[in-house]
């Protein structure tokens, strides 16, 4: 994104915080201004929206200096920062956070800052609902422009970068004092300054820049800035779960579709075994009810096929099967008449079964229709609760 949100702390939460919104694209403030303390960066929450967020602290809180150290061997010896600056540190290195910057030869920067310092700033930022990308040393974010020196006044003090990864902020009583002792003591050529207010630094010779808002000079460095604060233990966790959350709905409807189809398939599959279980059991009796005699059924379609080819070879196979056709028009008008009993004797050519109705007109519909064709027999009928059963013997006219 183009356009972030830059804010300056102080180091207190009465100090003033003063904010500037910089559009990288555009080369345009596209606003800005100055809060009195830090219980009103609240009001910035808005403002950020899905912008980055840099924060700038004030130099003057921490220690921005540089150890002389070889590359051979710098990892391990990184680890022994620490205690080689124990002795210029007034706190117990246990109580502060140290950060190493850039290199220049054999002298590594290195930037410590009191444990205590830097969780205040990140309540306030957190109590605002504000995550900073990166937090920069105010003086560390002012372009070099391939000058030694930078420097900048911003409101009552002096921001002065003396080196790649090194840096002051002083106010105007201590500016000259400090800077015979800032200046190397060796050099004869003046130390070359860019700078970026209207500036008298003595023993140096400064090359102005183009005058601009303070917040603005510092908008435009602070993405080149060498050291940023948030690492070690403070290094930003990485969002997974901002993201997460916006999948997250449409993973819970995925996940509940998904298994409302595997239980619709499951009820499915079911509704169909227990269908196929009873067309199985239906058949298994009426195949017993036509062929008497069956006790056992092993396998139906393999049993059928064999009874079949034992009415074939006697003969009588056929004049079965057109017997049964010749019913279909009686069993077609007469649906609610069913057979329970089915036996033909190939010897006689005479089939016999058992039917159930639902009333005697039924019977003797079904009788009527059967004997345009056939020789009928019937038996006397019986009346249940709520049907009504008969013996009908067919034979060929």
């Amino acid at each position: 994104m183009s356009e972030r949100l830059l804010i300056r702390l102080g180091t207190s939460q009465e100090q003033t915080c003063s904010w500037l919104v910089w559009s990288e694209l555009e080369q345009e403030i596209i606003g800005s201004g100055e809060l009195k303390d830090a219980l009103e960066l609240a009001s910035l929450t808005e403002r950020a929206g899905n912008r980055p967020v840099d924060v700038l602290v004030p130099s003057s809180a921490i220690t921005l200096t540089q150890v002389e150290l070889p590359e051979k061997g710098q990892r391990q010896a990184i680890q022994a920062l620490p205690f080689m600056l124990e002795e210029n540190l007034a706190e117990n290195v246990d109580d502060l956070h140290f950060v190493t910057g850039p290199r220049e030869g054999e002298h590594l920067s290195v930037a410590v800052v009191a444990h205590e310092q830097m969780q205040t700033w990140l309540t306030w930022l957190s109590d605002a609902g504000l995550k900073p990308k990166r937090i920069v040393p105010d003086c560390l974010a002012l372009p070099l422009q391939q000058c030694q020196w930078a420097a900048i006044k911003f409101n009552q003090e002096y921001l002065l970068r003396t080196g790649a990864g090194v840096g002051v902020s002083l106010s105007e009583d201590w500016l000259n004092m400090a800077l015979l002792r800032l200046l190397p003591a060796d050099s004869e050529a003046m130390v070359t300054v860019a700078g970026y207010s209207e500036l008298n630094l003595a023993g140096t010779q400064v090359q102005a820049q183009e005058l601009e808002l303070p917040m603005l000079v510092l908008a435009k460095g602070i993405l080149s800035a060498p050291i940023n604060l948030l690492s070690g233990s403070y290094t930003p966790k990485r969002e997974y779960g901002k993201h997460i959350q916006i999948w997250r709905n449409a993973a819970i409807v995925i996940v509940v579709a998904l298994v409302l189809s595997l239980v619709n398939k499951g009820l499915n599959i079911h509704q169909m075994n227990t269908e196929q279980a009873r067309l199985q059991q239906q058949s298994e009796t009426i195949f017993k009810q036509a062929v008497p005699g069956t006790s056992r059924i092993v396998n139906l379609r393999t049993q059928m096929d064999r009874h079949l080819r034992s009415m074939q070879g006697s003969g009588g196979g056929s004049e079965f099967f057109s017997m049964l056709e010749g019913l279909e028009e009686a069993f077609t008008q007469v649906p609610q008449l069913k057979p329970t009993t089915l036996r033909f004797d190939s010897a006689r050519n005479e089939l016999r079964m058992q039917v159930t109705a639902k009333s005697y007109a039924q019977v003797e519909q079904f009788k009527e229709i059967v004997s345009r064709s056939y020789r009928l027999d019937s038996g006397a009928m019986n009346s249940g609760e709520d049907s009504v059963t008969s013996t009908l013997t067919l034979r060929s006219k």
